[in-house]
């Protein structure tokens, strides 16, 4: 059976199997080239599925790191914090402590301000006793500048009635005088006063363990005698001595060595 072609023509068997070839590869090709597309179309699909798995990677990762920054953050405040706390307890014992002390302390200044009526009532009687031993002490001792110090104690008298003067300041004045008494038997003092016969003599102390006087013209020199209370007429070999003295306590002359009369202390 002949062969035709479209054209109604006739076609010979090789040319008919060369075209059937032709159109077979033909076929072939096309559908090569479909499914290579198709395959293309699933690759780009898994590419881009990758791609979109590679950003949730990524956004996961950094919400992660986020997260761990975050804890990390978190954490050191935490431990700060803990620090804080630890400081503040021990601050808060250390305080406590120091209240505890203070409430101690409070306690004694409220038994303290209980008893001040009754020191004050305590206080007044001291300070007159100790006036009236202050005064006894100057009658019994030597007979130096007896005005001026018979002059503190009427001070003295006279400020504790004086309602204008607190109690600490009567205290103080008191014990002002008590402490002038203290120095003067530590000092070599000299001064011109009066006799009882009237005569101006110099007299000159020697702390407390000698007392004497000598007319201007150093014709007569004495020492005063606590046992008999009353002056000792010395002998020519003390004249020059006793002016020595004089001179010293005056600054008149430098320290030196002197040879004095000294009464010698009884015993007991």
């Amino acid at each position: 059976m002949a062969l035709l072609n479209p054209c109604g023509q006739k076609m010979d068997k090789a040319k008919v199997k060369r075209i059937a070839v032709t159109t077979a590869a033909a076929a072939s090709i096309l559908l090569g080239a479909t499914i290579a597309n198709a395959q293309d179309e699933r690759l780009k699909s898994i590419v881009d599925e990758v791609n979109a798995a590679n950003k949730l990677a990524i956004a996961s990762q950094e919400t992660v790191d986020g997260v761990a920054d975050a804890t990390q953050r978190v954490f050191g405040e935490y431990r700060g914090v803990l620090k804080t706390n630890a400081g503040l307890r021990a601050y808060n014992a250390q305080q406590n402590r120091v209240i505890v002390k203070q409430l101690e302390e409070i306690d004694k200044i409220k038994t303290s301000i209980g008893q001040i009526d009754e020191i004050k009532r305590q206080i007044t009687p001291l300070m007159l006793d100790m006036i009236d031993n202050l005064a006894d002490f100057i009658a019994a001792d030597i007979p130096f500048l007896l005005d001026e110090r018979n002059e503190r104690i009427d001070s003295l008298r006279e400020a504790m009635d004086n309602p204008n003067i607190s109690d600490p300041e009567r205290f103080r004045i008191v014990l002002e005088a008590y402490k002038a008494e203290v120095t003067y038997g530590g000092s070599l003092f000299a001064y011109d006063d009066a006799l009882a016969d009237g005569r101006t003599v110099n007299f000159v102390r020697l702390g407390r363990v000698g007392f004497y006087y000598q007319t201007k013209d150093t014709t007569e020199t004495a020492a005063w005698n606590s046992e008999t209370n009353s002056w000792d007429i010395l002998g020519s070999e003390y004249t020059g001595s006793i002016r020595q003295l004089v001179r010293m306590a005056l600054r008149r002359t430098q320290q030196d060595v002197s040879v004095l009369p000294i009464a010698a202390a009884k015993g007991k």
